[in-house]
């Protein structure tokens, strides 16, 4: 009997192309569950409920289907979370880190994408993966965009003298993919949402010049509301 597909297309892609969406969502699943290289088009191709053929007819292989889930991830972060994008001219930093958190958050809601950035993260390590280029850019993307971001706050005067924003821009990068790692392994029992928001109170309360944290609030409650 034909299986039924586990996951649906959403957003653009649904409405652009249901086919090139439900494959999309498939391979998702699969990249997730068993990790890039242990992934068959015919795999992929049983839980889309499709063929190897119209796969290949849509992506021409199982790399570029690979770079076709990891984009469709990024554009739909970006057209969520403008204010991660370097260029969206914001300089509060409270509003930063709290769009960073919303984005933790929305990750939860999707947790297959948390399996699949953790497996392919790891594979990736391995230059000859496919995967490699794509994570090695991507850090160093989301480190400009954070950095960016923080360098307004800096000039705004909102973060104490002598802020690094990149150096700020890796911590709340490592500690977000960190956490992630945990809640995977933890099979989702982790308060990864608390713990990020935690870390993220402490890191505005040490870096902004009035020491209040994402509400600007500060330890005695007179901060700023």
């Amino acid at each position: 009997m034909p299986r039924t597909p586990r996951h649906r297309p959403t957003g653009q892609y649904a409405a652009a192309d249901p086919r090139r969406a439900a494959i999309i969502d498939a391979a998702l699943v699969l990249f997730a569950e068993s990790g890039y290289l242990n992934s068959s088009l015919a795999k992929i191709a049983a839980e889309a409920d499709t063929s190897a053929t119209v796969i290949a007819h849509h992506f021409g292989s199982k790399q570029r289907l690979l770079m076709a889930v990891l984009e469709a991830r990024d554009e739909r972060t970006v057209r969520t979370f403008g204010r991660l994008h370097p260029d969206s001219g914001g300089d509060d930093v409270r509003a930063l880190f709290r769009e960073v958190l919303a984005l933790a958050e929305y990750n939860l809601t999707q947790p297959g994408l948390i399996q699949l950035y953790t497996r392919l993260s790891a594979e990736a390590g391995d230059p000859s993966h496919p995967a490699h280029a794509y994570f090695a850019e991507r850090y160093a993307r989301v480190v400009h965009s954070l950095a960016s971001a923080l360098q307004r706050s800096i000039d705004a005067g909102q973060l104490v003298p002598h802020t690094d924003p990149e150096d700020v821009a890796r911590e709340i990068l490592a500690v977000s993919d960190g956490l992630q790692v945990q809640w995977a392994i933890a099979d989702g029992r982790l308060d990864f949402v608390g713990l990020y928001r935690a870390h993220l109170e402490r890191l505005a309360r040490a870096l902004t010049v009035d020491g209040g944290g994402l509400d600007g609030r500060t330890d005695a409650g007179t901060g700023p509301a």
